[in-house]
């Protein structure tokens, strides 16, 4: 079975999509919550399921979106695609060509190598005054 069915009786279309056993549980609860008590008619899964969605769609914001977009963020699936735009623009930003040099030679560009000390006067040893005073 594909992820979603379409089930057609007469008029009404219902698809079907696959869910967690985890989301599973947690919607059996939102429809129990919802029936407990309730005199005036009986909920379904799928009416609970349906306003769920609808109301996301309704109230969903930005935030919510970029938390869903990490939750599901996979490393080769970003990786493949900073080569696809790399090869169509021929380069690639400073801090990735940092990350590579770092990976295969052990170090980045000469900009993040470290500067040399430098000298104090009292570590520098005037040979010049000593031959010449012999």
């Amino acid at each position: 079975m594909n992820e979603t069915e379409i089930i057609e009786n007469n008029d009404v279309k219902v698809v079907r999509a696959m869910v967690s056993k985890e989301a599973d549980n947690i919607v059996n609860e939102i429809t129990n919550a919802v029936n407990t008590g309730f005199e005036a008619g009986r909920a379904t899964k799928l009416d609970v399921t349906s306003f769920i969605i609808h109301w996301f769609k309704d109230n969903c914001t930005d935030d919510i979106l970029h938390m869903i977009r990490l939750q599901v963020a996979n490393d080769l699936t970003m990786l493949d695609s900073i080569v696809k735009k790399a090869k169509a623009s021929g380069n690639l930003p400073p801090e990735l060509k940092e990350v590579l040099a770092q990976y295969f030679f052990g170090g980045g560009s000469n900009s993040a190598k470290k500067g040399k000390k430098t000298l104090k006067p009292e570590g520098i040893i005037d040979r010049h005054r000593n031959e010449e005073a012999a």
